[in-house]
């Protein structure tokens, strides 16, 4: 739990978090092999700043080859109109210091809100820090070089990496459906031994709340650029939701089903599994008549995979996001945050000027890719690159001492990046708990070893750009905790309000209507594991942010009864509106006490025993969820 000893789970986290994993090796290595390829073409073209080239293939790359290519793509797009956009304003501001970093802030201020307020996120965040670049140059390249050359080099630097990006996947990435096809057996499989040992575990858990839009939007791209065939799409898209609506029941299931009937559930399951990882579409019997109570459901879920809808009678899609959050102007913590984000890039970037260092750039650099939203998260993120900077800084200074000497040739080196960033690429490859410490290791390496247009023995300009990235942490630590901070209990309170709504959805729609309510639970479900997620940042928080113990217990247990809640309503019938009635209030209270931090003193209260027979199990589960709550009725 948050609340208590925290650090030894954080640690075992860490641990299990650095375990392999389907899917883990292959893409470990094509990131190597990829930023071993981009850091020899700049040596060969001599385009400056390879170590920042490579680091956007990092940052990146995905498991899902398609979507690779097309992000690369849009980060091409951008920074190529960008770039076109850049000439008259550098023509204008050349001159002008005070301009420049004018362009440089409200840049920077306007790609940062829209990495907040849009879906555009990282993206929008690499073409504001592919700006402020740009805006740089004019003190390091020649007055008259600035418009072709500077800009030049900068588009360079960013869509170079980009198009090996594009044609490294087409020959050796993973494909979107192969991908969604090996998620539906593994969703097959975890419901098969959350079945069979009547326990959920950790990948169970991850796959519930992971929810299933992401595979949706790959089943979506698929069907765009045809793939595969219609008839090969349309069920791959049906057993998507399928597969994610089996894993619900599975969690609803009753604990009095009989050892034989979980049994006999958890092999049809594991059949259908190896049958679909063989690339063919099972071949399931329909729901025995004498199948126990509550077994209907799950039945006829696994019957619906070897229909050619994949179980779907209408083609599933994913939630619809919005080009711009409904809150993007009303709401200040997008403004706020594009704000101390550009802030403190430009501090950064008086810091180095004025003290004519221009070797700690990567000072500024760091802002860019150090800032979240909320206090904890981007403090447990300068945590994990403050980690990864010495341990790729080490790794670095070790290969410039004992290896680069005996260096002589661009093949040398890329050979030294690829076993350098394999390193990074595997801890980056695993979830967002770890995902940045490896992304700092490989940058830090890359700052160190790739220095000029060859093998480098300059340990001074290596440490330059350790240095830079340390100040950088250091900049964003101090404004993001005295200006504005927001604590994780706010975030947290944000997701419960999608939760809630959700459920509130769920529960007043017909049993007909199973793809709506797939839909509404796998918003539950996906909103819950980003409030767990959340709650584990809390002891990065500074204390006097901090919620405290007995608030934090109760919000644990919110999201754990809340949990339980969305199975069951999944699984009831449809509401009259009562129910709606009772989350739309629970949601009123709980949401403004949270973003309020209104503490209870008595949040362990729990009130007589629900043990009335006139109680449904979902009503049951709501009142505690209220009483634990306080909800105070109408």
């Amino acid at each position: 739990m948050a609340a208590e000893s925290p650090w030894g789970k954080i640690a075992r986290q860490a641990w299990a978090d650095l375990q392999p994993f389907p899917g883990r090796i292959g893409l470990t290595w094509r990131v190597a092999l990829l930023c071993a390829l981009v850091s020899a073409t700049a040596m060969m073209l001599k385009i400056p700043e390879a170590s920042i080239s490579c680091y956007l293939i990092i940052f990146l790359s995905k498991q899902d080859a398609v979507k690779n290519c097309i992000m690369a793509l849009g980060v091409i797009l951008m920074a190529s109109t960008v770039v076109l956009l850049m000439i008259p304003i550098i023509n204008v501001s050349i001159d002008s210091p005070a301009m420049r970093l004018a362009v440089m802030f409200f840049a920077s201020y306007i790609f940062l809100f829209l990495s907040s307020a849009t879906p555009l996120g990282e993206q929008a965040a690499i073409v504001g820090l592919v700006i402020a670049f740009i805006m740089t140059l004019v003190t390091m390249v020649p007055v008259g070089e600035v418009a072709d050359k500077g800009l030049l080099m900068a588009w360079k630097m960013a869509c170079m990496p980009m198009f090996l990006m594009i044609l490294f996947n087409l020959l050796f990435g993973t494909p979107s459906q192969t991908l969604v096809r090996n998620r539906i057996v593994e969703r097959l499989r975890c419901a098969a031994d959350r079945i069979e040992t009547q326990q959920a575990s950790t990948a169970f858990n991850t796959l519930v709340s992971e929810g299933n839009d992401d595979s949706l939007q790959q089943m979506q791209i698929v069907k765009l650029l045809h793939l595969i065939s219609t008839v090969r799409s349309r069920w791959l898209s049906g057993a998507t939701e399928t597969s994610y609506r089996i894993l619900i029941i599975a969690e609803a299931l009753p604990e009095s089903l009989s050892r034989a009937a979980r049994s006999n559930l958890a092999v049809e399951l594991r059949q259908a599994a190896d049958v679909i990882a063989n690339d063919k579409c099972p071949v399931l019997q329909a729901a025995p008549e004498a199948a126990e109570t509550g077994l209907q459901p799950l039945y006829v879920a696994l019957h619906g995979l070897s229909q050619p809808d994949g179980g779907a009678a209408q083609p599933p899609r994913p939630r619809k996001i919005p080009l711009l959050a409904a809150d993007a102007f009303s709401n200040p913590i997008h403004q706020r945050y594009a704000l101390k984000t550009s802030a403190a890039a430009v501090l950064c970037y008086l810091i180095y000027t004025g003290m004519q260092w221009d070797g700690i750039h990567t000072a500024m650099i760091t802002c860019y890719v150090a800032a979240l939203g909320t206090t904890g998260e981007t403090l447990r993120k300068l945590t994990l690159r403050i980690v990864g900077c010495l341990i790729g800084a080490a790794m670095g200074i070790f290969s410039l001492v004992f290896i680069m000497p005996h260096l002589s040739s661009v093949g040398g080196l890329m050979g030294l990046v690829f076993f350098g960033v394999l390193i990074g690429a595997w801890v980056s490859s695993g979830t967002e708990r770890i995902y940045y410490a490896g992304v700092q290791i490989a940058l830090a390496f890359l700052l160190t070893t790739l220095n000029g247009f060859g093998p480098s023995f300059d340990i001074s300009q290596a440490s330059n750009r350790i240095y830079g990235i340390l100040l950088g942490i250091f900049v964003i630590y101090v404004i993001f905790t005295q200006f504005w901070p927001r604590s994780v209990i706010n975030q947290v309170a944000r997701q419960l309000n999608d939760v809630l709504d959700a459920l509130s959805d769920l529960s007043t729609l017909s049993r007909q209507d199973q793809q709506l309510r797939t839909q509404a639970a796998s918003t539950a479900y996906f909103a819950l594991g980003q409030a767990e997620e959340l709650l584990d940042m809390v002891p990065f928080e500074p204390s006097r942010l901090r919620a405290s113990t007995d608030e934090l217990k109760r919000v644990e247990r919110i999201v754990e009864e809340l949990n339980d809640l969305t199975s069951q309503l999944y699984m009831a019938e449809q509401d009259d509106g009562t129910i709606k009635e009772r989350l739309q209030r629970l949601k009123s209270q709980l949401v403004t006490e949270l973003e309020n931090r209104r503490n209870r003193a008595s949040s362990t209260y729990e009130g007589s025993p629900l043990d009335d027979g006139a109680y449904s199990d979902i009503e049951r589960q709501l009142t505690r969820i209220e009483r634990i709550v306080h909800v105070e009725k109408s």
